[in-house]
């Protein structure tokens, strides 16, 4: 179950952490933390402008009985942000998500652990049949993942570089 502790408050923008889900129908930036081999998934109703970002750390859905940080997961987080975006008016039908993060950034071939966690957030969105607009996932490099949630724009990072545009949901690119 989600747990209201997740949601971060920062006035204007709001930063998300890993395990977090922050959403916002205001003029809000909404900003990962760095993203290694985490993915962010951007939600966005674009006839509410509702909006939210969800931090996740880890594959499928926690095996234990214990509601601490079970929005690290990919089932869950993703459930719960569409929970809470449900909420705030926002239509499972109208919701579309952009994704970012899911880099091997310590570059070990063996280490599967982004290429899980990737796989493991398309299942679920597949699984709730949104469609995805836009994602910036892989390589070797950390991203940082922004959605401005009054002009519906998903941006990312790679590295040190400047921010670039993912999609704008409004304007359907």
């Amino acid at each position: 179950m989600f747990r209201e502790q997740n949601i971060s408050e920062a006035g204007q923008v709001k930063y998300v952490s890993p395990g977090e889900i922050v959403i916002s129908s205001q003029n809000r930036l909404l900003i990962s933390s760095p993203l290694g081999s985490c993915v962010a998934v951007m939600a966005y109703d674009k006839t509410t402008k509702s909006g939210g970002m969800t931090h996740i750390m880890l594959p499928g859905k926690p095996t234990g009985k214990s509601t601490r940080d079970n929005n690290k997961y990919a089932g869950n987080a993703i459930d719960n942000l569409l929970g809470l975006l449900h909420k705030q008016g926002a239509s499972s039908k109208n919701i579309e998500v952009c994704l970012a993060g899911g880099a091997n950034v310590l570059k070990r071939p063996d280490d599967t652990i982004a290429k899980d966690v990737v796989d493991s957030v398309l299942n679920f969105i597949k699984e709730k049949k949104l469609t995805i607009r836009a994602t910036a996932l892989g390589g070797f490099e950390r991203r940082t993942a922004s959605l401005n949630t009054e002009k519906g724009i998903a941006c990312y990072t790679v590295g040190d570089s400047s921010k670039k545009t993912l999609w704008k949901f409004n304007n359907e690119n």
